[in-house]
């Protein structure tokens, strides 16, 4: 049961985000004319650290991440209180933007085409709502603002270098993403997993090139590389549970030359990525390709190589805080406008590094402004961000914030 004094707080909390709303567009527009990419983010990292030392109470430690990561901390003037870590990742993309409008991206072929500007701004902003109740609530909240996400790096540097979980020791950890399919206003929460595990392969094929007139004079790898290539369904459906989450998706193959067409190549190359929700299953798969290439290639007197890589774990959101963390984004957007996504996602996001160590939640806040049935997705060159959804989602992890050092979640 919510006390009067928790329902005030969150009504300031609320009434002080919408304030703030034109002034965290302000930076987000800012960060956006300087995208920069992996962990290399000098321009982003003055941004930030500027707009954090404004903050009063805030402790800001730059440089963090091997160079470019920034960890701040405040501590409620409540006594007690549990520590919780608030994470946005800062990183753009090698993009270059299609969108015209007075903040469009200085640096050529780079891009905040995910929405990192806007996830570092709404930060900024619930550290700046949380600085204004300190006297309500204790504990401790670590702000990260975490480099080198679309490049798998940042998190384990932050986490085993840095320290950023200890001293003191976290006892609970959030992020969220800005989603295009989400309306604005509106926020998702995966009931199982926000993010899944993350693996790559390649595979290559080895013939006997000669004569495309003669065929039967050659090894066609080409023929091979499709056969095997027809067969992942079936590694999927028939090797592998049907209520597994997962997914095998080749996105290159490369053989020959596009000059030459009366040449049957020796050698055709393919590969791609694929995702599960459990680290077990993406090893299955991993397994199942490497069998099934070798049996395929033996058939036709091909060789093959077949490399699989595992590259992240996945991000499980905590079962004993989704009730708490919707009915705080709740509070914040009104009832109803937080809900429980049943599918598990499958994209990739190294804030698994956190959620494997501390009980965590992932969110997805819409960005699709009302009225509009579809916009341009994550990693587009017409990627756009509603500006609107700034404050509140500030408000949010504000609540979020507030209740978890309170031990309401």
């Amino acid at each position: 049961m919510e006390t009067g004094e928790q329902k005030n707080v969150i009504e300031k909390i609320k009434k002080t985000a919408g304030e703030l709303e034109p002034k965290l567009t302000a930076i987000r527009r800012e960060l956006h004319q300087y995208p920069e990419l992996g962990v290399d983010l000098p321009k982003t990292h003055e941004i930030i650290s500027r707009e954090l030392r404004k903050i009063p109470g805030l402790e800001v430690q730059e440089h963090k991440a091997g160079g470019f990561g920034i960890v701040a901390v405040m501590r409620g003037k409540r006594s007690g209180g549990k520590t919780v870590l608030l994470r946005a990742d800062i990183d753009a993309l090698p993009i270059e933007e299609k969108g015209e409008w007075g903040y469009k991206a200085k640096n050529p072929g780079c891009m905040h085409a995910c929405g990192h500007d806007g996830h570092a701004a709404w930060l900024i902003g619930a550290a700046m709502l949380l600085s204004e109740i300190r006297e309500e609530w204790g504990g401790c909240i670590k702000f990260v603002f975490q480099p080198g996400e679309e490049v798998g790096k940042g998190a384990d540097t932050l986490i085993c270098e840095d320290k950023v979980l200890e001293a003191p020791d976290v006892d609970m950890a959030f992020a969220a993403h800005g989603w295009p399919s989400i309306e604005s206003g509106r926020i998702g929460i995966a009931r199982r997993y926000a993010f899944g595990c993350v693996g790559s392969f390649r595979v290559k094929i080895t013939g006997k090139k000669g004569h495309a007139s003669w065929p039967e004079q050659t090894i066609d790898p080409i023929a091979a590389a499709g056969e095997i290539y027809q067969h992942i369904p079936a590694i999927l459906t028939r090797k592998i549970g049907g209520t597994a989450s997962k997914v095998m998706s080749v996105t290159y193959m490369q053989a020959g030359d596009p000059k030459v067409r009366n040449v049957i190549p020796e050698t055709c190359e393919f590969g791609g990525t694929m995702r599960a929700a459990r680290r077990e299953t993406l090893e299955i798969m991993g397994r199942e390709l490497k069998q099934e290439a070798k049996a395929v290639c033996s058939v036709y007197g091909a060789s093959c190589e077949v490399d699989v890589q595992f590259h992240g774990g996945a991000v499980e959101n905590a079962q004993s805080l989704l009730n708490g963390v919707r009915n705080a984004a709740s509070q914040i957007l009104g009832q109803g406008q937080a809900y429980m996504i049943e599918e598990d996602n499958l994209g990739g996001e190294n804030f698994a590094e956190y959620s494997a160590r501390v009980p965590s939640v992932y969110l997805f806040i819409g960005i699709r402004p009302a009225g509009e049935k579809e916009i341009p997705g994550l990693h587009s060159p017409d990627y756009r961000f509603d500006d609107r959804v700034l404050g509140k989602a500030a408000g949010v992890f504000a609540a979020i914030g507030y209740y978890g050092c309170m031990g309401k979640l």
